[in-house]
Order: structure tokens, then sequence, then C-alpha cells
């Protein structure tokens, strides 16, 4: 690609050779996330250079639409519940209570992971 060509798209194409198997573990990896190759190794290349722009990007998006349907889907369970449970309103708040303990003690030990991967 001519160098005028480069620096308009601001990309350049990199070549690269891995073994058999660690071809195969990259290919399953970026099943795994529903990835293209091609796009997780931007974003490991991304992440290893401290560009953060290459990780708000779809994955962030995708996170927030699934975070908002699992919410809306509990609260329909919530509602669910309190129709049909002796006591009503009353225990359903009590066992929110307690979903809601538990969802903030699970939150804090995914935050506290995050925080460790960050640092290596």
């Amino acid at each position: 690609m001519p160098a005028r060509k480069l620096a308009a798209s601001g990309r350049a194409q990199i070549k690269l050779r891995l073994p058999g198997e660690q071809r195969a573990e990259l290919k399953a990896l970026a099943a795994d996330q529903h990835l293209s190759v091609t796009r997780l190794l931007q974003l490991l290349v991304g992440r290893e250079l401290g560009d953060a722009s290459l990780e708000v990007g779809s994955r962030r998006d995708e996170s927030v639409i699934r975070d908002a349907a699992i919410l809306m889907a509990i609260e329909q369970v919530l509602k669910l519940q309190e129709a049909t449970i002796p006591g009503g309103i009353t225990r359903s708040r009590q066992l929110l209570d307690a979903a809601a303990d538990a969802a903030m003690a699970r939150l804090a030990s995914v935050e506290e992971i995050l925080t460790r991967q960050d640092r290596q």
C-alpha cells in the first residue's frame, strides 16, 4: 500500500505467522467471544498498547443492551413472584433485599477480579 493511502486510512496491514496450535486457540477464543479473528487481534493489540478506544466500541454497546434485557427480565420475574407467592409484596421485598445484597457482593468480586487483570 503506498504511503499516501496508508496515511489516509490510518490503518496498516500486518501479516502474522502462528504455529497451528496457537492459530486454533486464537480461532476458538474469537468464536467464544463472538468476534472475528481480526477484531480479536485488534482488541488484543489495542489493550497491550493501552488504546482504550478500541474497547469502547460494539462490545460495550452489546453489553449494555444485554444488561438492560437482564434487568427487564428480573423485573418481570419479581412482578410474577409478587402475584403468586404467599405474603405477596412483603415477602417479595424481603427476598429482593437478600438478592440485592448477593448481587452487590458478586459485583464487588467481579470488580476485584477485573482490577487484578488490569494490573497484570
